[in-house]
């Protein structure tokens, strides 16, 4: 059951045109240069937890409050960048092969006009303004065009569910409906390159698996060797009412909470603690080295391949990092028959991809001194 996934056919997601991923192990490395659809591809498998219904699609939509260079960004314009921008055809599909089934997923997208008076697009976009005759502010007699963009969700050719999007829109109104069996579902968990800055972990999770947990300390000795326990704190005050992880070390008097230490300890408790998170289920990590030292690459990838193994769960991982790869690939000879290196390219006629196994990797690297990416 560890192969859940078994094949990826993108058809057409952003800048991706026919891209596809044949015979996906249970860990799989992507890799290639910027703009070769990395993200992109774990994006889709981020989608196929929930693709049946138009909200299932908002992940996707990069729309960060945490960024400031996506605080603009609408709904509408954030579904149309799903969208390939030199297509007149606006459509987003992909093809899953899993163990038990082909599942064809689509998001199409038909943009018309519409004239609107300014209550009726307010309350179109959801800010509910109600207009009155006193408000001179507002003629509720001018009509204006305004954009709107009519979504179809299809999975097996079915109509799945519709939405009507506004331009300017920030509120997303959505219906769910969705027609996939539950059982056909599987959990996924997506890791982006700066998730530990938020300071989020699932260590509540690892905290019940005495064995886990036990076996976390001892890597997180690489990044505190004096490192004691992991602990929730429900009592600081100046936490918000919220609860904080700390983290007791010899060298300090008091725990300290994990967010003031570095970010390589907040990387590596958060990749640990998401794959006991994963378990059963998909897990997605993008430039999974990030914050991570070299010197304490060995032990941390040896934990969170041979984990996930333990716990069936398969993994995504993308990376630039010559070395990363390598750290990979060689961190547990064991599974490396569990390990499959993709490097994607961009082609005259789109995306293309090179499959290799772990172990033909690592000879194209140390034998034929060739660079995966």
């Amino acid at each position: 059951m560890s192969n859940f996934i078994k094949s990826i056919d993108i058809k057409s997601f952003r800048g991706i045109r026919s891209l596809k991923l044949d015979d996906i192990q249970q860990i799989n490395i992507l890799t290639g240069d910027n703009n070769s659809g990395k993200t992109s591809v774990l994006e889709i498998l981020e989608n196929f937890e929930s693709p049946d219904y138009v909200g299932g699609w908002r992940p996707l939509l990069r729309r960060d409050s945490r960024i400031p260079s996506t605080w603009g960004i609408s709904f509408y314009d954030g579904f149309y960048n799903l969208f390939d921008i030199d297509s007149e055809n606006k459509i987003v599909e992909y093809r899953i092969s899993t163990l038990s089934e082909m599942v064809t997923v689509s998001l199409s997208a038909k943009t018309v006009e519409e004239e609107l008076t300014e209550e009726e697009y307010n309350n179109a976009i959801g800010m509910s303004y109600k207009y009155s005759g006193d408000d001179k502010d507002m003629d509720n007699s001018i009509l204006y065009p305004v954009k709107k963009m009519e979504l179809e969700v299809r999975i097996n050719g079915a109509v799945s569910d519709t939405s009507e999007i506004y331009e300017g829109q920030r509120v997303l109104k959505l219906s769910k409906i969705g027609i996939l069996k539950e059982y056909e579902r599987k959990k996924v968990v997506y890791i982006s390159p700066i998730r530990h800055a938020e300071g989020s972990v699932y260590l509540s999770e690892i905290l019940n698996n005495p064995d886990l947990y036990e076996e976390m300390l001892v890597v997180l000795k690489e990044y505190d060797e004096d490192i004691i326990s992991i602990n929730y704190d429900n009592d600081d005050n100046r936490s918000g009412g919220r609860g904080v992880y700390k983290i007791l070390s010899k060298t300090h008097k008091k725990a300290l909470p994990l967010n003031v230490y570095g970010d390589g300890m907040k990387k590596a408790v958060l990749l640990m603690s998401a794959v006991v998170k994963a378990k059963n289920g998909v897990l997605l990590l993008d430039e999974f080295e990030t914050a991570i030292h070299t010197s304490a690459m060995d032990r941390t990838f040896k934990w969170i391949l041979e984990t996930c193994v333990k716990l069936n769960v398969q993994v995504f991982m993308t990376s630039h990092s010559k070395e990363a790869i390598d750290k990979v690939l060689k961190c547990s000879p064991d599974i490396l028959d569990k390990i499959a290196v993709y490097t994607l390219y961009k082609d005259e006629l789109g995306s293309s991809v090179r499959r290799l196994s772990g172990k033909k990797a690592i000879e194209v690297q140390d034998d034929m001194g060739l660079e995966l990416r």
